[in-house]
């Protein structure tokens, strides 16, 4: 439902340059017939790095040149004021929850309001070991072919991950597959959940990425969030990589990627 408002505010943030893109186009990088996607950073990514102090917060308040939708009662939808696609959008708790705290229900049903369509890829990053640049709640939307999505459905992925497939969305089903989810991977301890199955909101989270699509969820364990100075995030892991310049596609390149995301994985 956010989409078509996305683009319109998009357009506007552009005319009055309040939306500053990251990147450059993709190139492809064909590896074991995978066609993976690479961007190096433009100078934008400089005034985003600038601005990226611990002490700025940029949804408490956010810009008003960046707000899309509400999401529900606990969420807002706004635009990332520095896309690597456009539109790329965020779905923001309105109040400050640390990124590094379990999701909660309302997280997944403000989420999967902007699964409209069968193009759309969500992310989530945990912590700053798992790519998270803020340290306030907030959910990931872009609109994106899924270079890996063949390897991730078909179970060939080669590090510790759980997958869950769905005929249709729920963030209902999510979150209890997410529950189920922390568990098995180790992401919570054992006595993180209460005897009603609900998380406590002082527990933290060890580092991880989820990736979510209109069909499955996947699930990812972090160790590190870099290998020779290239950070990892969510979207790594649907087959798209960013990087400062140029060289590191070509280091990228000669290192593997599949061998880097498993690198900045749990074995």
């Amino acid at each position: 439902m956010f989409w078509k408002k996305a683009e319109k505010v998009v357009e506007q943030a552009l005319v009055n340059n309040r939306l500053l893109p990251i990147t450059t186009e993709a190139c492809v990088i064909n590896e074991a017939g995978i066609d993976y996607f690479g961007h190096v950073v433009t100078q934008n990514a400089e005034r985003k790095f600038q601005s990226g102090t611990k002490q700025d917060n940029p949804f408490l308040p956010y810009e008003e040149d960046m707000f899309v939708d509400n999401a529900g009662e606990s969420h807002v939808c706004l635009l990332n004021k520095f896309p690597v696609i456009s539109p790329h959008l965020l779905i923001c708790s309105r109040e400050f929850v640390p990124q590094t705290s379990p999701l909660e229900l309302q997280d997944f049903c403000a989420w999967v309001m902007g699964f409209d369509s069968d193009n759309v890829l969500g992310f989530y990053n945990s912590g700053t070991i798992a790519g998270a640049s803020q340290a306030h709640r907030h959910m990931q939307l872009v609109q994106s072919s899924i270079p890996l999505e063949h390897a991730i459905i078909n179970h060939e992925l080669p590090f510790k991950h759980h997958l869950y497939q769905f005929d249709s969305l729920s963030g209902e089903r999510l979150y209890l597959c997410y529950l189920a989810g922390l568990r098995e991977l180790g992401i919570l301890d054992k006595n993180g959940l209460t005897n009603d199955n609900s998380l406590p909101s002082e527990q933290v989270c060890k580092p991880y990425n989820l990736l979510l699509t209109k069909h499955w969820m996947l699930m990812i364990p972090r160790s590190t969030n870099q290998v020779n100075d290239v950070f990892a995030n969510g979207i790594n892991y649907s087959g798209r990589f960013l990087v400062k310049e140029p060289e590191q596609l070509a280091w990228l390149k000669e290192y593997g990627m599949m061998q880097f995301l498993k690198d900045c994985s749990q074995g």
